[in-house]
């Protein structure tokens, strides 16, 4: 009868055991499905991350690309205009030069209209001192 009893009291605990690991295996496979259930919810946000993080690179490339074309565009630009003010410059400076000889060129020929007026009118003098010479 003591074995029994004790039979029955292994019985027990090794039932009490049992449902407590059956209790843990249900613990456990609720709290792995909640796991499986956050990891699935983490993978879905990483992936919409790393999409969106791509999508976001790719418009920054186009967005570089287009800068960069833009930049040297202005580049290209900025040179031409500087070529085409320093040829201004040297075609100013030409003109200004010219500017210079033609005004030294007309004030020269006025000198030169003056002192023949002049020398016309010395000429002139010159004769009636004669005739008033002669006359006298």
């Amino acid at each position: 009868q003591i074995s029994q009893n004790e039979l029955d009291w292994f019985h027990q605990d090794s039932e009490a055991h049992v449902k407590k690991w059956q209790q843990e295996k249900k613990e456990n496979r609720e709290n792995l499905k909640a796991l499986r259930s956050t990891i699935k919810k983490h993978t879905d946000a990483n992936e919409r991350y790393l999409k969106a993080i791509d999508d976001k690179e790719k418009q920054y490339n186009v967005s570089l690309n287009a800068f960069l074309d833009t930049s040297n565009k202005f580049a290209n630009d900025k040179v031409k205009l500087e070529e085409l003010i320093k040829k201004s410059q040297d075609e100013r400076q030409e003109c200004e030069k010219r500017a210079v000889q033609a005004e030294v060129s007309v004030l020269q020929t006025w000198k030169e209209t003056e002192v023949w007026k002049l020398k016309g009118k010395i000429a002139k003098a010159e004769a009636n001192l004669q005739m008033l010479k002669t006359l006298s």
